[in-house]
Parts: C-alpha cells; structure tokens; sequence
C-alpha cells in the first residue's frame, strides 16, 4: 500500500468563508502561491476576491447574521461541490461554523477553528481576561459591568475602556475620564443579558499579533505595531470611539511577544485555529492583552508574497493526527515585511495629542514614509483585476450601506458580525457568578 503524501506536500482546496476582505484576497494569493485551489463564499454578489485570478471560483451564500442556518449550508455544499480539503475562517462566521460543525461530522472535519466553548470564551472580553488571569499572563484591571449601577460605581479616579462584552475593531469603546461625566444609560446599550467590561485604561507601544495553532503548537507568529489607523468617531458625544483599523503593517520581532504567545498556545492544548492578541507593552516594560480575536486578522499582510503562512495553516487537516514535531515551528514572516491598505493611509489623520508644529511635522513626515516605502494589499501585477475593479466596488458597497442605512465600515462586516443569542449570553453570564469580580494587571 503506497505511503500517504505529508499534508504539507499535498496540493489542497482550500475555502475561505469570506471573499470581501483585502486579508481574504492576500491569504488566497499565499495559499496559490504554495500550489493550493482557493475559492470563497461570501454572501456579498460583489467582492474583491471574485474577480482575482487565484480564486477558482465564488460561493454566493445568504448571510450568516440574517439566516445563519442558511450560511452553514451554504458552506457545507461548497465542500461537497468542490470537494474542499480544509475551510479556513476569516471573519466571526467562524462562530456561525464551529457551533454547527459540533454535529456536523463534515464540518467539523474540515474546519481549522478551536471546539465552539472555546471560541467563545476567547472572544468575550470578561472571559479572556479571567483565563489569562488564571493562568498567570498579563491583563489590565478588569470590572465586570452587568448595569448602570456597575458603571457608577467604577473608580472615577482611574481612566477607563468601558466595552461591549462582545465587540470588534475597538468598536462602540467609551473612554471614561477622571473629572469628566459618564454617558447616558441609553448611549453605551448595558442590559441584563448584554454586559460590559471596564479595563483600565493602559498607556504604552500597542502591538497586535497574529498565529497560527496546530493541535497547541505554534507553527506561525507575526506582530506588528500600532502606528497608522483609521477612525471612525460619533460626533454627539467625544467619549465613544466607535472604531479603529490599522492600515499599515510592519513586521516586529520581540522576544516578550513570542513568550506571551508561547504562554497562551501553552494553556490550549490540542487546538487548533488562528489567534491575534492585543497586546500593549507599559511604561515599566511589561505586556498586556487587552483583547484576543481567535480568527484571521490583517497579521497575515505580513506574509504577502510568500508561501510560509500558507504551508503552518495547511500542515495538517482538520482530521489529521500528525505528530507534533512534524509540524513547522514559529514560522515568521520575511524580515522588514512591510504592508499597507493605500486607501486607508491616503485617509489617515494625525492622532497625536500634541498640538505643536513641531509634533505635528515629524507625526506627517513619518506617515508619508511609511506610505512611499511599503507595498499595497491589494495592487499586483500578476492578479490586476481586483484593484482595477475598486470603483465598482465602491459604487456597489454605497448601493448596499445606504439600502441598509449603516456606515459604510459597519456595513462592510455587518453581515459576517456574531451576535450571541440569548442562551449564549445567559450561559456565559451565569459563569460570571452573582457579584461583580475584578482582575488586578499582573
């Protein structure tokens, strides 16, 4: 009986369980690179991935937010109709999947994402923070805030980030100042199934990181950090934030960073999935995670052009029992890696909060640098199409944001958003116990 070729030498197809990302279209450019036919599924008829040339071919499925049921099935014929190998989550759709693909042998087969409970715990803010704590790692000060009365009674001598127990991209982010008023009860949405987490708010170098774990072990890390982004602010009121995405990517390589992971794929053992953490690093030189997103994020611009993300992610299938240690280990990204969204650096605007000329010139010198000096996301020679095709794009997205009446970057994930239903929020409330509880910073 022929011997059966490693996974990492076999040619796969691959689905990604969205097309309209710019990180979607850059991962499926790696996973053609490394020799693999990549195709999408997306509810959107229009979306960048669709007229790329690595893409063999588009799944329209419905929505996962308006019919989640619907979207499941979706993907489960596009494994059956192009006979999929592994299907690699990008957006929160991955929360829609692995809770389906519990009883779902197919699915579950295929899908490169850690068992449903643990998705959730990683993705609620109050939850992460206990299992950090639990398990020595670093976190801010963490309050639980289940009504008003929480938010009240919060220390008004500390700054804070006051943040949906569930949310995304630094979204719907209140920042309480000392001496400044709270927001009105209607303006943060608390509720006694929809809490919030107040986390001190902590000065320092944010980073963000993105990896890849097989059975526990780490076989890609990649962090970057924060410096250019874009923002998105209410104007009725200074203290909400409603979002931030960064647009520019440029490979860091810190020993504490890769400890930090390390630690983390520690105290998962046996999962698998993709993990990006926010971390920041204090003035006294230690890190903290303020968030963990376990699913694909702009980390993986940092592999652009090259086929190593593409061989850690596809190593093993889903339904493999391959050893350990033949795996990939830390497979990191090209040494000075740097990325941008080029329409999101051309929007970038000043953020520091020193108003003097001279702050202000060096702020602009240093983003005009980084503009020139780094390569678009999107734009190839080999693969024209998808930037070519950005004002139809544009136009299409106008067409669906104003039918919907919604900003144009929460239209862009509205349809992919997880909202936990009410079993899913009472489960997780009623492990929180019945008084608030605070987690000291490391």
């Amino acid at each position: 009986m022929p011997k059966r070729q490693p996974t990492s030498q076999r040619k796969l197809n691959v689905l990604l369980s969205n097309g309209r990302f710019p990180v979607t279209l850059d991962l499926a450019r790696q996973l053609r690179t490394a020799g693999h036919k990549v195709f999408v599924a997306d509810c959107m008829h229009y979306h960048v991935c669709k007229f790329s040339n690595v893409v063999t071919r588009s799944f329209h499925t419905p929505s996962p937010r308006e019919d989640a049921e619907g979207y499941v099935a979706g993907i489960v014929d596009a494994i059956r109709n192009a006979n999929i190998d592994i299907v690699i989550p990008m957006h929160e759709e991955i929360l829609y999947l692995a809770e389906v693909a519990q009883s779902n042998d197919l699915l579950r087969s295929r899908l490169l994402a850690p068992p449903f409970q643990t998705l959730v715990m990683l993705h609620n803010k109050w939850e992460f923070s206990r299992f950090l704590t639990q398990n020595g790692l670093g976190v801010p000060n963490t309050v639980l805030c289940r009504n008003y009365e929480d938010v009240q009674a919060l220390d008004k001598s500390i700054e804070w980030a006051l943040k949906p127990g569930y949310g995304r991209a630094s979204m719907s982010v209140f920042h309480l100042r000392p001496g400044k008023p709270l927001p009105a009860p209607d303006e943060i949405g608390i509720s006694e199934d929809v809490h919030y987490v107040a986390q001190e708010w902590t000065p320092g170098q944010r980073y963000c990181t993105y990896s890849v774990l097989q059975s526990g072990k780490v076989t890609a890390l990649g962090a970057y950090p924060v410096k250019d982004t874009i923002d998105v602010h209410m104007l009725v009121t200074p203290a909400l934030f409603l979002g931030s995405s960064c647009v520019y990517f440029e490979v860091i390589e810190k020993p504490e960073i890769r400890a930090f992971v390390d630690r983390l794929a520690a105290h998962l053992p046996g999962v698998s999935g993709q993990f990006a953490l926010d971390l920041v690093e204090r003035q006294d030189g230690v890190f903290v995670a303020i968030e963990c997103n376990p699913r694909a994020t702009s980390g993986i611009h940092l592999f652009s052009g090259t086929s190593r993300l593409a061989l850690a992610l596809t190593c093993r299938l889903p339904s493999d029992n391959l050893p350990v240690d033949d795996m990939p280990d830390h497979v990191g990204p090209p040494k000075r890696a740097k990325r941008k969204v080029a329409p999101g650096m051309l929007m970038w605007k000043r953020s520091n909060e020193d108003g003097s000329t001279k702050a202000i010139v060096k702020e602009y010198m240093g983003h005009m640098k980084r503009l020139v000096a780094s390569r678009d996301v999107i734009w190839s020679w080999r693969d024209l199409m998808p930037s070519i095709m950005q004002p139809f794009l544009l136009t299409s997205y106008d067409e669906i944001y104003r039918e919907k009446g919604l900003e144009l970057p929460t239209m862009f994930q509205y349809d992919l958003v997880w909202e936990p239903r009410i079993e899913h929020l009472r489960e997780c409330n009623a492990v929180e116990g019945n008084t608030i509880e605070t987690f000291r910073a490391m």
